[in-house]
């Protein structure tokens, strides 16, 4: 009985520190191309950044004293193209560039800058290649390597 108690108390006193953050705004600052003051951008950073902070443990609340806010920088797709007799090899390379600020009490505590990228790669023999159409999955995957790159640099 007394082992037990103890577990539920350690349990307990465990789930009571964790640590609460607050998340701010997330602004789409790209100054160049189509996405230029794209709000659904600012928006699926948002979602995917609230999941990735709840993954490495930290609960939202928006009382919290700590805030982390986000600019979204950069934002293009980069692609090459080799051609050789029937081969043909299409690589786009999706980049997201933004700069996290780390607020306690309304004062800056911490800033880092963080790039997520991700890959796309078709190829096509004797047939007409149908890649370099934008892909909503390499975007996401980009978003999500950009949220865990801000979150282990904020060292929270």
């Amino acid at each position: 009985m007394k082992l037990l108690l103890f577990l539920l108390s350690f349990l307990f006193t465990f789930s009571l520190t964790a640590q609460e953050i607050k998340l701010g705004t997330v602004e789409n600052k790209i100054q160049l191309g189509d996405l230029v003051g794209n709000r659904d951008l600012a928006f699926g950073v948002t979602n995917m950044l609230e999941e990735v902070i709840q993954d490495y443990g930290y609960d939202l609340n928006p009382r919290s004293e700590l805030e982390i806010t986000v600019d979204i920088l950069y934002f293009d797709v980069q692609k090459s193209n080799v051609q050789l007799a029937i081969y043909n090899k299409n690589i786009d390379l999706y980049q997201i560039i933004a700069r996290a600020t780390l607020r306690k009490n309304g004062k800056k505590k911490k800033q880092v800058v963080a790039k997520g990228t991700a890959k796309s790669i078709s190829t096509a023999t004797l047939l007409v290649d149908e890649g370099g159409q934008f892909s909503q999955a390499n975007v996401s995957t980009a978003i999500k390597k950009l949220c865990e790159q801000l979150i282990k640099k904020l060292k929270i």
